[in-house]
This record gives C-alpha cells, structure tokens and sequence, in this order.
C-alpha cells in the first residue's frame, strides 16, 4: 500500500525533536508500505513575500519533503502558506499515487487532506494529537479544521479523552490508536541502582503546561535526599531554575536543557522513576519511553496518561495538585524498587510497539478503502 503522510509536525535542523512520534509512525509504516511525508512549517524567525525553502531526503525506507515557509504579511501570510504547500504537494503527487492520505494535526492537517483528497480521489485519515482547540488560533483557523475534520473518511486520537473531546464536536465516532514508541532503543536500559534515589522529568519549556512548577512545589515538601533530573528547554527555563533556587532545592535539581531524541535512553538510565507533572496531555510519549526502559512512573490525571498508567507500571495522582503529586512521589521513593522492570518494560511492547501501531492503523487505513 502506497501511504502519503501530511504533518506540520516533523523532525528538522532547527527543531530535531519536533513531532519525532510522526517519524517513528512513518518508520513503522515503511516496514510494510511505500511511506511519503510532506512536512510544512512556517519559520517566523525570516521574512519574504514568496519565499521557501525545500529539502528533500531519506530515514530508512521513507522519503522526507520539508517544505520551510518564511513569514510574510499577515492576512497574506496564509494564504501564501496555503498555495506553496498545495502547489508542491501537488508536484510529489505527479510521481507518487498515494492509496491513502494519512494527516496529523487538525490545522493544516485536516483541511489539507481533503484537498489533496479532490486532487488523488484517494480517501483521508486525520489523527489528532493535540487538543482540537489548538488549532483555532482565529476564526479562519477554526473554519477549515472543522471542515477538513466533519469531512474526513475518518478520525484517530492518540487517548480517549481527546477522543471524547473530538466525538463532542463533531458528533462524529474517533477511534483511539496511541503513539508509536520505538521501544527497542531501551531494551538494554533498566533503572538505576544508587542509593540516593533519581527521579526524571522531560518536558518544553516554553509554555506552563507540563507543569514543571507543581513539581518543584512537590518536592520542595520533601525532607528525604533526591535528585530530580530535569531534561528540556524553553522560555520559562530560567524561572524554573530561579523557583528551584528559591525554594531551597537546587542543589536537588540537574538542569540538563535540550536532549536530542537519541539520547534519551542514556537519561532514562540514570532514573529510578520517571514524573509526568502535565496540566493537560493528549498522550505523553516520554512516560512510555520511560515504560520501555523498565521504570515506573507517577502521572498526574491529565488526559493521555489515565489510559495506560495502571498498578503494573505506577501511579496516578489529581492533576494540579502539589500535595498530590507529592505523596505519589514519595510512595514511589519508597517503592520503586518493589515494581517488576521486565513487566512494565512488556506492557510498553504489547501496547506501544511498531507492531501493535501497524496493526491497528492498517484496520483504519483498510476502512477507509471499501
């Protein structure tokens, strides 16, 4: 089967980490289909009336299109975004014959596939992966996600409650089909073995939402030794490091910045438990990677994560609440070692593997098809 994949979501240069699960899905695929990816971005750092750039490439099986747009006028701007990336969609299009359009992220993803649907006569697939009211930055914005959505052959979300929040709108039904993990990376990893217990947390910074605050709030109330290994960056970064200083838990704190994606094993291999602290997640790929190296976990009951935290991997605990997460956390510290590392390491494989992702979405992608 020939699958084109259309993201705004992508790994590139200047953001290697961005929308890394739509590359291992695209990886997947590759293993069993002929995989394109169109990717489009806006970079706003660079200005022009009509100027892109284009990069072209391979990871493994699949063949990569980036198309980079540089910031124009405003009202222009998107309409400029939308003739460039149709206009090169439609040139990939004039070798490759998709049988199905696989889109991720409601805008442009949505309104996107179902132009490319008038182009192929191909049917399209949307899978969401974040909160659908992200992408109504403006009423424009909101116009085309909810068309492109209502008309497509059919819609995927990475966790139940973005499901529910989808199958609200649109009274339409949503199947769920979590993120792809390349659980293989950590096969060899397992949890750490000092006797100061480590504690991980990976998230951006540029926003509150992962909640890095409630969990230094947390931990601040703990009088046992930790260290809390703190991977990411962003534009509360410093404020994260100054509240860490003010409260007295600094010296407790290891501010690590970006981790490139290939390293993240090697960080998981320095924790004995890992703390999703999120005010709100559609899925939360990095609990699962810590699940694939064989940690528990404590999660706040954010959305994603109350799909597939259970007693055989860790902990959920109220979401936004400090003394919550806290008492979690301490739980943890004196437990951890107590959970079975081989058996959350097998449920990241039976729920989060190559296989598992290529199982469902082919029941999709064959759906669609009829």
């Amino acid at each position: 089967m020939k699958i084109l994949m259309i993201t705004p979501w992508y790994p590139d240069k200047l953001s290697p980490n961005s929308g890394i699960f739509i590359r291992s899905q695209a990886e997947a695929l590759s293993s069993e289909h002929e995989v394109v990816v169109i990717s489009v971005k806006v970079n706003y750092s660079k200005f022009g009336l009509y100027s892109f750039q284009i990069e072209t490439s391979w990871h493994g099986k699949v063949e990569e299109h980036r198309i980079v747009i540089h910031r124009s006028l405003p009202l222009y701007n998107q309409l400029n975004y939308w003739f460039i990336m149709m206009r090169y969609s439609r040139k990939v299009l004039q070798k490759f014959k998709p049988d199905v359009i696989h889109a991720s992220i409601g805008y442009p993803g949505a309104f996107w596939g179902w132009l490319l649907k008038k182009v192929t006569g191909r049917p399209y697939i949307l899978q969401e992966h974040t909160r659908v009211k992200n992408n109504f930055r403006s009423l424009f914005h909101k116009k085309l996600t909810l068309y492109g959505l209502r008309h497509a052959d059919a819609i995927v979300a990475v966790g139940k409650r973005l499901a529910n929040e989808l199958e609200t709108l649109l009274d339409k039904n949503v199947r769920v089909i979590p993120n792809v993990v390349e659980i293989e990376k950590f096969k060899e990893i397992s949890p750490a073995q000092d006797s100061i217990i480590q504690i991980g947390f990976l998230g951006g910074m540029n926003t509150p939402v992962k909640g890095l605050d409630i969990l230094l709030t947390s931990l601040a109330g703990i009088s046992e030794d930790f260290i809390l290994h703190i991977g990411g960056t962003g534009t509360l970064e410093d404020e994260y490091k100054k509240q860490a200083r003010q409260m007295g838990i600094e010296a407790k704190c290891r501010f690590y910045g970006f981790i490139p994606y290939e390293e993240i094993p090697l960080f998981m291999s320095r924790l004995h438990f890992f703390v999703c602290s999120s005010r709100y997640e559609t899925f939360c790929v990095a609990l699962v990677e810590a699940m694939a190296a064989g940690l528990p976990v404590v999660s706040t009951r954010c959305g994603g994560p109350e799909d597939f935290v259970n007693d055989i991997n860790g902990l959920l605990v109220t979401n936004e609440n400090a003394d919550a997460l806290r008492e979690g956390i301490q739980k943890l510290m004196q437990t951890c070692q107590m959970y079975n590392s081989q058996a959350i390491k097998n449920y990241a494989q039976e729920n989060f593997s190559k296989q598992s992702f290529l199982a469902r979405i082919d029941k999709v992608y064959q759906s669609v098809m009829r």
